[in-house]
């Protein structure tokens, strides 16, 4: 049984959970603690990932899974980090319908998502 890491700004829906603990054999879900939850959705130039390496080199070993997801330069670097550290790197893949509608002047959109699995980097 293997461990993952969520290195991502969501939560996961019970059907995720399922298919992580099934498909993909993960006894241990991990979520990044809320500190670090808040500096992944606000990455910019200037952030330092050393603190989310350190917490996968912490939390993880070789072949568990990392749920990676967010700004793209961190994504790919952390994707590396996480290849080169012998972690497994998976998203979620998605289809994704849209709502539109007219309220008033203004035009409303709604984005719906819908997990379709998870994929290796």
């Amino acid at each position: 049984m293997k461990k993952i890491v969520l290195l991502f700004s969501h939560t996961l829906t019970e059907a995720q959970e399922e298919e992580l603990k099934k498909d993909w054999l993960c006894n241990k879900i991990i979520y990044i603690p809320s500190n670090l939850k808040n500096k992944w959705a606000n990455i910019n130039e200037e952030s330092n990932l050393d603190e989310f390496k350190n917490f996968l080199k912490a939390k993880l070993n070789k072949d568990d899974y990392v749920l990676i997801q967010g700004e793209w330069g961190a994504t790919y670097q952390m994707i590396n980090f996480s290849k080169e550290n012998s972690y497994i790197p998976i998203y979620s893949s998605t289809a994704r319908s849209v709502e539109e509608y007219k309220e008033g002047d203004s035009i409303i959109k709604k984005s719906i998502f819908l997990h379709r699995g998870f994929k290796k980097y």
